[in-house]
């Protein structure tokens, strides 16, 4: 009998223990609490200690690695006449997103609302192009690996939470975010243009980074779909990981 006992209490202890240890918030996750009269500073501390993690990823959280992030292909269009551009980039990396810096916060805990104003200081983004182009008298194509520099990027966004109930406690679930970004500057460098011909190539280039801009604003409605869905999918592995009250004491 009283080894019955014995082992009834080794199986409580252990699932306290299990319980304990599953539900304890990691040590890079800052809890904030509601009444904190610096709550922003709270707030983007803690972003700030996360950043390095979702650079590479939280297995025990699920949260994949941020960078590099993957875009879909996107296809560009410049120039007409004598000298026309039109190329399609794929298999887009960018490296670069987990250095976003927090310039402005104003959270709304009774309504859960988060705003933010967020810089980009530098994307690097690598991938694979095809290009049909008219340059002069020549209409050429070339393939090869594409490098784009976006340095001072801004955007804004907006993260709604709703409250919801599972297993009798509740957590925070947020729709998805909505993001605008600013264009900055960018540079453009297409190599291995036209078999690396130094006359045609480096006209087309110029073509190319005399138009940065018309480029990106191809790219940026990819850009803004994958930072958008990164981010909530970040923000609701944790919220709705660890209780309301947890995050929110």
């Amino acid at each position: 009998m009283s080894s019955i006992i014995s082992l009834k209490h080794v199986l409580l202890y252990l699932t306290s223990f299990i319980l304990w240890t599953t539900c304890t918030i990691p040590g890079y996750i800052k809890v904030c609490h509601r009444d904190d009269p610096k709550l922003v500073t709270c707030i983007n501390d803690s972003i700030t200690i996360l950043k390095p993690y979702l650079k590479k990823g939280i297995p025990e959280l699920d949260v994949p690695p941020l960078e590099p992030l993957l875009l879909d292909a996107v296809d560009l269009k410049s120039g007409n006449g004598a000298t026309r551009v039109e190329a399609t980039i794929s298999n887009l990396k960018i490296w670069g997103p987990t250095s976003f810096v927090i310039q402005e916060l104003k959270p709304n805990l009774n309504k859960n609302i988060f705003k933010f104003k967020v810089l980009l200081p530098e994307l690097n983004v690598v991938g694979q192009y095809k290009a049909d182009a008219r340059v002069l008298f020549f209409n050429l194509k070339g393939e090869g690996p594409a490098y784009i520099n976006i340095t001072d990027y801004r955007f804004e966004c907006k993260l709604k939470g709703n409250k919801i109930m599972k297993e009798g406690e509740e957590f925070l679930e947020f729709e998805k975010m909505k993001l605008k970004i600013e264009v900055g500057t960018s540079n453009i460098r297409l190599e291995n243009l036209f078999n690396g011909d130094p006359v045609l190539g480096k006209a087309t280039s110029d073509v190319v980074n005399e138009n940065s801009n018309l480029f990106i604003s191809e790219i940026l409605p990819n850009l803004q779909q994958a930072l958008s869905e990164k981010f909530t999918n970040i923000a609701n592995k944790i919220t709705l990981r660890f209780t309301y009250k947890e995050l929110f004491p």
